[in-house]
């Protein structure tokens, strides 16, 4: 739309991804590469980066890759643009509709079985509803069927490798030896492929993982709030910032949370989405930066200015 062309470098472990985006590309008329997937290997991908026909770089993935990418670009005097990880808060109010608020909980947790950089992570919930959310939560959680992605019943499918499982295992062994309370699941579930049970962390201490860090599974944490202050100082209590989605009929939470959560999105009584008409992207150690909208489109794009005197 700019007038630039653009080349993948996917992910290793999913190359039909790559592969069926640039037939898209080629399916709806435009030139051949104009948009081009690489099968390199990481090691690979420098190289692409530091060639001078290379004017930019965008990427979407982990802080360590996000620093390692924005370091080559800085070295090359290239724009770059980063789209990492996040522990989205979901705020809940005394105000909220409770019954949406719950439904729509259960799935911003477990979209993708909780594999999305914008899944909702840390539930802060106002005390006055506290204890009723948390256990229809859990109730919910504890209903959803474990199975065969392509079964169309399935609610809950593997992660998408070992090393992602041993991670969310480990980072909810350490939180729940850290204090938080485990309320259901917290298991790997026995037999082929890498599931885990869908997990619920109540009183989860603020130096935990569960807290401090993205857990890319199905675990959702638990915090309870004192008032819409303190549900905001807890949203931001984080090193991440890419979105929020805070859920009160208040107008006046409703301003407070738009304004103060530290975040490059903030829904207000819906889930966190990605929609091509708007700006996509975070603060903080989430990244900087925008994609989609006319923000992502003049990322990429050199402002030049011209006078004819």
């Amino acid at each position: 739309m700019a007038g630039n062309v653009g080349l993948l470098k996917h992910a290793a472990n999913v190359p039909q991804c790559a592969l069926a985006i640039g037939n898209i590309f080629r399916t709806a008329g435009f030139q051949e590469g104009c948009f081009q997937a690489l099968l390199i290997e990481n090691e690979q991908t420098r190289g692409i980066i530091e060639d001078p026909r290379v004017k930019a770089v965008t990427l979407t993935g982990s802080e360590r890759a996000g620093a390692d990418v924005a370091a080559t670009a800085a070295r090359q005097i290239k724009k770059a643009v980063l789209e990492l990880g996040g522990s989205d808060p979901f705020i809940v109010m005394r105000s909220a509709d409770l019954k949406a608020a719950l439904n729509t909980a259960v799935k911003a947790r477990m979209i993708n079985t909780g594999q999305s950089c914008i899944a909702a992570k840390r539930f802060i919930v106002a005390h006055e509803v506290y204890d009723g959310f948390v256990s229809d939560f859990v109730a919910q959680m504890r209903a959803l069927k474990i199975g065969d992605p392509l079964d169309p019943e399935t609610e809950v499918g593997p992660l998408a490798s070992e090393p992602i499982l041993a991670g969310v295992d480990a980072q909810v062994k350490a939180s729940v030896a850290a204090g938080a309370k485990l309320l259901t699941g917290g298991r790997r579930v026995e037999g082929p492929g890498f599931f885990y049970e869908p997990t619920v962390l109540a009183d989860v201490p603020p130096d935990s993982p569960a807290a401090r860090e993205e857990i890319f599974g199905p675990v959702a944490a638990f915090f309870k709030a004192r008032d819409a202050t303190n549900a905001m100082e807890m949203a931001n209590d984080s090193a991440f910032g890419l979105g929020a989605s805070a859920w009160t009929n208040d107008p006046a939470e409703q301003d407070l949370f738009a304004a103060e959560v530290e975040a490059g999105m903030v829904f207000i009584n819906g889930m966190v989405a990605s929609d091509p008409r708007l700006p996509f992207g975070g603060v903080k150690r989430s990244g900087y930066g925008r994609e989609l909208g006319v923000e992502g489109i003049r990322e990429f794009v050199n402002a030049k200015t011209v006078v004819v005197a």
